[in-house]
């Protein structure tokens, strides 16, 4: 679309050249090329305009989407910012969490040194009370020894250094088994604690591995975003200088073609004027007046035009609208006649044919030179023909066809678009035809 615009202004430079060129043609071939590209023109107007709102839509949407994803950066970077504070806090405890974990393993290795410490002990005490009773067994009871002692004539007193000294030895021997006792009990205690340390590193150190794991996911989860959401805006940004881009470039366009077209508009009423003057000099010179055709018909029937169709049907009017394919709201330059495709199509009255060719916009069409009729220059044009009827430079009469009712160019169904220009300048046809 927007490489038809150097093209576009390139016709613009070559139209002016060729208007100053018209200078030197008859009034006829000035006229009839003038009207031919005053025709293009509009329809390079109002196609201009259907794509100037387009991109101007387009430029909205992009405006909209590229705000709508800048909030979203704003949203991605305050997700970035709390992950980022979540890692500083998680690395923060990651390395309480090690300090924790050294302690307790120092922890262990102290508590197992002491195990081992029981361990032995235990060990030691249970081979003296092992040997102990070994002997108690083979030497018998103390007492019933020393008191056979006695009876056997030893003197009582050292039959009491002997009770005592057994009572000395059975004290020794209740304390090695209380301290058995208490080193066994010691032991499960320091068996109890290895085992309650070891669970406790090994949670420790599942922590710190789940937390370091976690770690990770949020620095990810922070980079994709951040890449995602830029990645968002410098599209949306790109799309939006695009698009403002095409708005500018067919707002020049625009621009541009209006101005030839008001060009084209002054030539046009200025050869109409001549035209006219041109009129009026033969009809004073003519013996018994007269209307005279300038396009090569004069007019009857009270300077009217006839109806272009022989059955009428108004199905839209001259004036403002709501375009009914492109939505806006624009003027209507002529009226519409309801028909079958196929239905004939009358010149409107004696005339020249200008030029019959294909537009984007009117279709098929027919440009007729209908001549000075109640003192104005009078030229009508028939539009979304099927197909023509008659050639460029024919003369047509009132009545006769010039071709068929069609839908061609920007058309939503069959009918006939006819507008009647007055002097360069398109008017209400209602106000000539009847």
């Amino acid at each position: 679309m927007k490489s038809t615009f150097r093209t576009m202004m390139t016709a613009f430079t070559v139209t002016f050249a060729l208007i100053a060129a018209l200078a030197g043609p008859s009034l006829a071939e000035s006229k009839n090329d003038l009207e031919n590209k005053k025709n293009g023109v509009n329809s390079e107007i109002d196609g201009a305009k259907q794509s100037y709102d387009e991109s101007s839509a387009a430029a909205a949407d992009a405006a909209a989407a590229l705000q709508a994803s800048q909030a979203q950066l704003a949203s991605a970077q305050a997700t970035l910012g709390s992950l980022r504070g979540q890692l500083v806090a998680a690395q923060a405890y990651l390395a309480q969490v090690q300090a924790q974990l050294a302690q307790a393993e120092s922890d262990l290795a102290q508590a197992e040194a002491d195990l081992a410490e029981g361990e032995r002990k235990v060990e030691e005490t249970s081979d003296e009370v092992a040997e102990f009773s070994v002997q108690q067994v083979q030497a018998g009871d103390p007492g019933l020894r020393a008191f056979g002692q006695l009876l056997l004539g030893q003197e009582p007193s050292d039959f009491l250094e002997q009770m005592s000294v057994n009572s000395t030895i059975a004290d020794v021997q209740l304390s090695k088994l209380d301290s058995l006792d208490a080193d066994r009990v010691m032991l499960d205690i320091n068996e109890q604690k290895v085992q309650d340390l070891r669970d406790q590193v090994q949670a420790q150190k599942d922590e710190a591995a789940a937390n370091v794991a976690s770690i990770s996911a949020l620095e990810q989860q922070a980079a994709a975003q951040e890449a995602a959401v830029a990645q968002l805006v410098s599209t949306n940004s790109a799309a939006k200088s695009a698009a403002d881009a095409a708005v500018a470039e067919d707002a020049a366009s625009i621009a541009a073609l209006e101005a030839e077209r008001n060009s084209l508009e002054t030539q046009l009423r200025q050869l109409a004027e001549q035209e006219l003057a041109n009129a009026n000099k033969n009809k004073s010179s003519s013996s018994g007046g007269g209307s005279s055709g300038g396009g090569g018909g004069g007019s009857s029937s009270g300077g009217k035009l006839s109806y272009p169709l022989s059955s009428v049907r108004i199905t839209s009017p001259y004036g403002y609208r709501v375009h009914p394919i492109s939505g806006r709201y624009k003027m209507h330059d002529g009226m519409d006649f309801g028909a079958s495709c196929g239905t004939p199509v009358l010149a409107a009255a004696d005339g020249t044919v200008i030029s019959q060719y294909y537009n984007s916009g009117y279709g098929n069409r027919v440009i007729l030179n209908n001549g000075v009729i109640n003192g104005a220059n009078i030229v009508t044009t028939y539009n979304h023909l099927s197909r023509f009827a008659v050639s460029a430079g024919s003369h047509v009469s009132r009545g006769q066809v010039i071709g068929y009712v069609g839908t061609t160019g920007s058309s939503t169904g069959c009918h006939l678009h006819f507008m009647v220009l007055v002097n360069g300048s398109h008017t209400n046809p209602a106000n000539w035809i009847g």
